[in-house]
């Protein structure tokens, strides 16, 4: 496998990433349940959008290639998994779980999955 150096535009993305990570981490607990209520309260958004979003951010391109980018990507996705829930508890109506924890880390390897799937450097 051959490294490519990532493009500003994949850090652009992946930064912009983190930041919607951290904004919806930084979301009030009453602000958070209005908006899942408003949009179809029946699925779990906040935990769909946390895998969706460990997803994507695992699946960015700026990690390298090979197993170093795997063992990048999973460290930085437990790495945010712990501090994102540990930031909930100075966020007034959130609470921290372990459960969350593993929801991210799922999302991560679906994302490490996903690229591996369609990104013909890691076939």
């Amino acid at each position: 496998m051959t490294s490519t150096r990532p493009s500003p535009v994949q850090w652009a993305t992946f930064v912009s990433l983190l930041v919607l990570l951290f904004a919806g981490i930084l979301m009030p607990g009453a602000l958070k349940s209005d908006i899942e209520h408003r949009m179809w309260h029946v699925l779990p958004w906040a935990h769909l959008a946390h895998f969706t979003l460990f997803a994507l951010i695992a699946s960015c391109p700026v990690y390298g290639s090979g197993r170093p980018a795997v063992v990048r990507a999973i460290a930085l996705a437990a790495l945010l998994a712990v501090v994102t829930e540990l930031l909930q508890n100075f966020i007034p109506g959130r609470h921290p779980t372990i459960r969350d924890c593993f929801i991210d880390l799922t999302g991560t390897l679906a994302g490490l999955a996903a690229r591996r799937m369609f990104d013909p450097r890691y076939r």
